[in-house]
């Protein structure tokens, strides 16, 4: 993934600090509870299936029973709604799906059928990343980025994948329910599945204000969009994250063969990537004083994986 970085200003001598953060937005705008959750059959906690009526089938919770002798989930969704994306290309990143017991989807079955997910909070961000599925088979809708200044960026033809066996799925073996029968389906333990969805924001618009995001499905087949959440790469640092990336500081950089590395304390792990996002190094224990003698000389970037869920990234130069 091609990493979008925003410089904090010279804090050492040839170090320019750069920053990203991700971040799980709280919207509201659902309409329609697709998710099973606690001790009874689930129609008595979904209102909607995820899929075309006639198929009847829901996502569910991992606390969800029929009845309360019925054995523990080992699959479904967390509990606590919190889904780390299972993407590679970019770790880190969280949704915050909304609660099992209301209305959880953006629902949309028929075409021109649209639904706004409205921000608690605008923000600003480099990357939205929505997550969403579709029901019945494969989807396509268009998404619109609406800004607070009244302008838009509209994601045309967006591809909604089916639940089963799609690509860049962010979460994946979650099991169904049958709504009619309570019959629970494992699905071999890899689906079914809900995805990743990345809305680059062009650069003249990485510094408006997001208010809401529009989905409408275009497709006239009887499948049906679900979103779930969105979450976003913001453009801009608060002043206490400012404080912590400056406390972070790499040096020397340039360097030889050694980076050394101040309060390494709340970082989880550290990865190093070229100029094109490719990874090189992944899992690198934090220390304080790091061998990069096996790299060639040329541009890195330097992912600090922090415990908060947080990532702060440095342009590193080996010479």
């Amino acid at each position: 993934m091609k990493r979008k970085l925003l410089s904090l200003g010279v804090i050492l001598t040839l170090a320019q600090l750069n920053a990203q953060t991700y971040q799980s937005l709280t919207v509201t705008g659902f309409n329609a509870d697709v998710i099973a959750n606690g001790v009874g059959p689930s129609l008595n906690s979904t209102t909607m299936s995820l899929d075309k009526d006639t198929d009847n089938f829901a996502y569910m919770s991992r606390d969800f029973k029929v009845n309360s002798s019925a054995t523990a989930l080992t699959y479904g969704l967390p509990e606590n709604g919190l889904i780390t994306s299972a993407v590679a290309t970019t770790s880190g990143l969280t949704y915050q799906m909304a609660s099992y017991s209301g209305n959880n989807s953006l629902r949309l079955p028929n075409a021109n059928d649209a639904g706004t997910l409205t921000f608690a909070t605008p923000k600003a961000a480099n990357n939205l990343y929505v997550l969403a599925v579709s029901g019945s088979g494969d989807s396509t809708g268009d998404i619109t980025v609406n800004f607070q200044d009244g302008t838009t960026q509209v994601f045309s033809s967006t591809n909604f994948q089916d639940w089963y066996g799609g690509t860049n799925a962010a979460i994946q073996g979650i099991g169904r329910i049958n709504r009619a029968t309570n019959v629970l389906d494992a699905a071999g333990g890899t689906n079914p599945r809900i995805y990743q969805i990345t809305l680059a924001i062009s650069t003249a618009n990485q510094s408006k204000l997001i208010t809401s995001v529009t989905v409408k499905k275009t497709s006239t087949a009887a499948t049906v969009i679900n979103v779930f959440g969105i979450s976003a790469q913001v453009a801009n640092l608060s002043v206490s994250d400012a404080k912590k990336v400056k406390e972070k500081s790499v040096y020397p950089n340039p360097f030889s063969s050694e980076l050394n590395l101040a309060n390494v304390s709340e970082v989880s792990s550290i990865e190093i990537l070229d100029f094109s996002g490719k990874s090189i190094k992944t899992n690198i224990q934090p220390e304080s004083k790091l061998d990069l003698s096996s790299l060639d000389k040329g541009n890195y970037i330097l992912v600090l994986k922090n415990k908060n869920g947080t990532l702060t990234s440095q342009k590193v130069v080996k010479k």
